[in-house]
C-alpha cells in the first residue's frame, strides 16, 4: 500500500484501526517481533526488511475489538530518506533496540524525532529486543533503558521475539493504549 493511500484505508474500513510503527535499526529484530506477535513464529534466519512490511491483527480489549495495523520499516540508512512517509497517521511508535548493542539504543533519538516531525506527539513505547542474548554487565542495562524512555514519558519493555518472552504483554499493552483512544 501506498503511504497517501494510507488514511483512505483506515476511513473506508470503518472499525477501529489503529496504525503502529516499529522504527529502529537494522538488525534489532522488529519483524520478528511482527512475526511472533501476528503469526506466533520465528525465523532463524530472517533477513532484513528491504523498505516496508505491513501486518494486521485484530484483537479484543475490554469490550472493543481493534486492529492493529503494524508497520515494520526497514533500518538501513539507504530506507530513512523515504521512510518518514510511512509515519503518517501513526498512532503509536514502538521503538526497537537489541539490548546487546547499546548504539542501536541512542540512535532511536534520531528515529524518534523523524516520528515526532511528522506525527508531533506520538506516543512511544521503548522496546529492548533479544533479552535471550543478554550477557550480564553488557550492552543495555535496564536503568539505561529506563533513563532513555524517560525523556519521551515512554514506557518499557523488555522482550524476546526468539522465546516470545515479554512480547504478547508489550502488544497487549499498545492493544490497551490504544483502545482508549477510541
Amino acid at each position: 500500500m501506498r503511504p497517501d493511500t494510507q488514511e483512505l484505508y483506515l476511513v473506508s474500513t470503518r472499525m477501529q484501526v489503529f496504525k503502529t510503527v516499529l522504527l529502529g535499526e537494522g538488525g534489532v529484530g522488529k519483524t520478528s517481533l511482527a512475526i511472533r506477535y501476528t503469526e506466533n513464529r520465528f525465523d532463524e534466519k530472517m533477513k532484513m526488511t528491504i523498505g516496508v512490511n505491513f501486518a494486521t491483527k485484530r484483537v479484543h480489549v475490554g469490550d472493543s475489538h481493534i486492529t492493529l495495523l503494524i508497520w515494520d520499516l526497514g533500518g538501513q540508512p539507504r530506507f530513512q530518506e523515504v521512510i518518514s512517509d510511512y509515519f503518517i497517521g501513526s498512532k503509536l511508535g514502538i521503538a526497537v533496540y537489541d539490548v546487546s548493542r547499546i548504539f542501536t539504543l541512542h540512535r532511536l533519538r534520531d528515529w524518534i524525532g523523524r516520528l515526532h516531525k511528522v506525527v508531533p506527539g506520538c506516543r512511544i513505547f521503548l522496546v529492548g529486543n533479544k533479552i535471550d542474548e543478554r550477557i550480564d554487565g553488557m550492552g543495555v542495562t535496564s536503568e539505561d533503558a529506563q533513563e532513555f524512555a524517560a525523556e519521551y514519558d515512554a514506557p518499557v519493555f523488555e522482550v524476546s521475539a526468539k522465546t516470545s518472552e515479554g512480547v504478547f504483554e508489550m502488544f497487549d499493552a499498545a492493544g490497551d493504549y490504544l483502545a482508549e483512544r477510541i
